[in-house]
């Protein structure tokens, strides 16, 4: 019997929507290369533009360096009268490529069903990265030179609002082996994790931000070309501007073995927050100067800008106090930038005071790098070690009712089980 031949998806189709998807296939194949062409024109220009320098070899064997990452499930568990959710952190220790010291952390939170979703999960991340900041300093206390984390500094910044008022108990394991209860509120967790990331800060540190979705860029490019703008009453902001993040355009512009720093664009460390609000803000901003009539005045969407970034971190950072110290932390000492590895490596985003020295840590990242990801190999190997599986919390559980089922009041468990919280496993 011969083989049957395999139609495709398009054969399956009534012959006149065949033909039709068909053109729309060419026209928006001639769309895309118009579109490509106009973008390579922008980014030959930011090429000629932007200043990438050249990472040194440096002599990064003999560097003592630890990496720390955290995880939790992304589905809690919700039976047995609440939520259940779980996280560890983990640091690696290495000199030049050797592993040489390693260590982990973990913890379980339990919230019961009155506790809010949004609050539940907002504090569980908090939690883990809590561990984290323990697991990084547990590295630092076991004789690491540099320091490397997983996100930005601050970037738990963003889940304090929903948090402040709750109290929680979770356990976690300490130092000793032994597992500790503790219990305290959203505000202390804040506190604490705010202490130690200042911590961390002042020591030689970096941090890896492998999602960043800054556009700076184009908020420099939109000041750059602002008399065309005007001129065109907003119509060639879309000329401008190449809508892109700017991982993916330093990825595709910069040279392999250089990196770029904000702040050799912008007056200070912190400014690239700024354009990258301006970037996203800028076209409806122009669109209702226009319908009233008013001024397309660059100083003034500027200052927008501006207030909105300082509006938007006072909101999410609770409490004020801790506002006050932080923000001019975060535009004043925190400098990002990207490097780019390999040819074919993407860029990859980091962060790190200003006063730590760049050229001592910047031929590791470079030296000791996974080509697929574009990131430090050791981050990426301290990722995949502590990356708890989907649905493990669903197994601990289980596990639970297991051990609570040989040693509880059986008829009470049984009732407790069937009646208050049935036995339905959903995840959200």
């Amino acid at each position: 019997m011969g083989l049957e031949e395999e139609i495709s998806e398009w054969q399956k189709l009534p012959g006149p929507l065949q033909h039709q998807f068909y053109d729309h296939a060419i026209r928006e194949a001639e769309r895309r290369i118009e579109f490509l062409r106009r973008l390579r024109e922008k980014l030959e220009g930011l090429r000629n533009e932007l200043v990438f320098e050249h990472v040194g070899q440096g002599d990064w064997e003999g560097l003592r360096v630890g990496v720390v990452d955290g995880s939790c499930p992304p589905a809690p568990d919700v039976r047995l009268g609440g939520t259940y959710a779980l996280f560890c952190s983990s640091y690696k220790i290495f000199e030049g490529e050797e592993l040489v010291d390693e260590g982990y952390r973990s913890g379980m939170l339990f919230v019961t069903n009155i506790t809010p979703s949004t609050t539940a999960k907002g504090v569980l991340r908090l939690l883990m990265t809590r561990l984290e900041r323990k697991s990084a300093l547990d590295a630092l206390e076991r004789g690491a030179e540099w320091l490397i984390i997983d996100g930005s500094f601050f970037g738990f910044r963003y889940r304090c609002r929903r948090v402040e008022d709750v109290e929680v108990t979770w356990y976690e394991v300490g130092e000793g082996g032994e597992v500790e209860e503790h219990t305290a509120t959203g505000e202390d967790i804040i506190e604490e994790l705010f202490r130690a990331t200042r911590e961390i800060l002042k020591k030689e540190s970096v941090a890896i931000i492998k999602r960043a979705r800054t556009r700076a860029l184009d908020g420099h490019l939109v000041e750059e070309k602002w008399d065309l703008i005007e001129e065109s009453g907003g119509r060639l902001l879309g000329a401008v501007m190449t809508s892109l993040i700017d991982k993916a355009i330093l990825s595709i512009i910069m040279p392999e073995g250089r990196y770029f720093l904000y702040d050799s664009l912008f007056n200070r460390p912190g400014e690239f927050h700024f354009y990258s609000v301006l970037a996203g803000l800028c076209e409806r901003w122009i669109e209702d100067r226009l319908e009233n009539g008013e001024p397309l005045d660059f100083s003034e969407l500027y200052a927008l800008s501006k207030e909105r970034v300082r509006h938007r971190e006072k909101r999410e950072n609770i409490p004020p106090r801790l506002f006050a110290t932080y923000y001019p932390i975060l535009m004043e000492q925190v400098r990002r930038g990207f490097f780019k590895a390999s040819q074919e490596a993407p860029s990859c985003c980091f962060e790190m005071h200003v006063d730590r020295p760049l050229e001592e840590i910047l031929p590791y990242l470079m030296g000791f790098n996974n080509e697929d990801t574009g990131h430090p190999f050791p981050l990426d190997l301290v990722d995949e070690d502590v990356r708890l599986p989907r649905r493990f919390t669903r197994e601990f559980v289980e596990e639970v009712e297991a051990q609570v089922l040989r040693k509880a009041d059986v008829e009470l468990t049984r009732d407790y089980f069937q009646f208050l919280n049935p036995q339905k496993k959903w995840l959200y």
